[in-house]
């Protein structure tokens, strides 16, 4: 369950981006991610061999080094990489799945299905770990694992009162409902993640919070759970708390922009300014004209009392875009009023107020 991606998000990578050598971590990480979504594995995996180097401690290179030994077929060096980045994380999920890819890849089945069931253990979510454990146990003639056991979408009749009772907002039968499936299947993560639903439903947050804990003190990947709570903690003004789901979010799809200028967001909420500039760079690099990520920096940079970098980022962006800009004339105002020029000041926010523009209405 991820948030609509804006279309800018989803466009083709702009085929004029020609990523370079860089010194420090940030650059060549986000190089390799560039050349990874084209699909230039070998390229890709210079950058991320070189990001190791830069900062060794992160495992997140090193799981990206797997993935792409996976994409070249050596199932060797993605092992090596897998197992390194375990080691730094041992609740990374990824690396156990690509580790688990790599061991069947040499023939290692049982060892395949073993690192399997850990990912699964992270995340009963991941379609990879269920589909490839199934196919190696058929192989090797195994009892075959049950990976659906208590989920609550499997049991269409109680789907089905439950929907009737939320379309009548009968909301205490709906939850007594949950209530029972959850104590026939207290290991399930799907009767706590729909009680959650009906709990958001009800306006109550912290309850809806609490299930979402639950979900992942159980399992501490699953991917419903990590949105759902990043968005709950966002809206509830715990921007701090949000961040660290949404770092597993992005680990769990490198490709999935949308998670990343989320995670750009809520740094700068919990006033990390200068990860939030790092992750608007980043997304720039992927997408050099996006609004929201001109924009957002922009605001990085003004809340970091950055002045003249919120002025430049936001003058790229009215040029990108001049017929939304009226919020980025007024932020620009604000930019120039703080830099001592009043009259580029006033003329910017008050062509904001003849687009349209009320700050107190956002």
């Amino acid at each position: 369950m991820r948030s609509v991606v804006l279309a800018v998000f989803v466009a083709a990578l702009a085929a004029s981006i020609q990523p370079a050598f860089a010194d420090n971590f940030d650059d060549t990480f986000f190089d390799g991610l560039i050349f990874k979504s084209r699909r230039e594995y070998k390229k890709a995996l210079v950058y991320f061999k070189k990001a190791e180097k830069l900062r060794p401690g992160d495992p997140e290179p090193w799981a990206l080094e797997s993935l792409t030994q996976l994409k070249l077929f050596n199932y060797k060096g993605a092992e090596t990489a897998a197992r390194k980045a375990i080691m730094l994380d041992k609740e990374y999920e990824q690396p156990l799945q690509y580790l688990a890819n790599a061991l069947m890849g040499q023939k290692k089945l049982k060892e395949g299905i073993a690192e399997c069931r850990k990912c699964l253990a992270l995340n009963p979510q991941n379609d990879w770990s269920k589909r490839y454990m199934r196919i190696a146990e058929r192989q090797l003639q195994m009892p075959i694992t049950d990976i659906f056991a208590g989920q609550i979408t499997e049991d269409r009749q109680a789907m089905q009162l439950i929907a009737g009772y939320l379309q009548d907002q009968k909301y205490a039968d709906a939850i007594k409902l949950i209530n029972k499936h959850i104590a026939k299947y207290p290991a399930s993560a799907s009767g706590y993640l729909k009680r959650a639903y009906v709990y958001e439903v009800m306006r109550k947050r912290d309850l809806a919070i609490k299930d979402y804990d639950k979900v992942l003190s159980m399992y501490p990947c699953e991917e419903d759970a990590l949105d759902l709570r990043s968005q709950a903690y966002q809206a509830s003004k715990q921007a701090g708390k949000s961040v660290k789901d949404l770092i597993k979010l992005v680990r769990g799809d490198t490709d999935h922009w949308n998670s990343r200028f989320r995670l750009a967001f809520a740094y700068m909420e919990a006033g990390n300014y200068k990860a939030s500039k790092r992750e608007y760079t980043g997304l720039l690099k992927v997408y050099p004209n996006s609004i929201e990520g001109l924009t957002g920096r922009g605001e990085a940079h003004l809340r970091a009392g950055e002045y003249k970098e919120a002025v430049a980022d936001y003058t790229q962006a009215i040029k990108c875009d001049p017929d939304r800009s009226a919020s980025m004339h007024y932020k620009r105002g604000l930019a120039y009023a703080k830099l001592g020029d009043k009259k580029k000041a006033a003329d910017d926010i008050a062509l904001s107020k003849k687009m349209g523009y009320d700050p107190k209405e956002f």
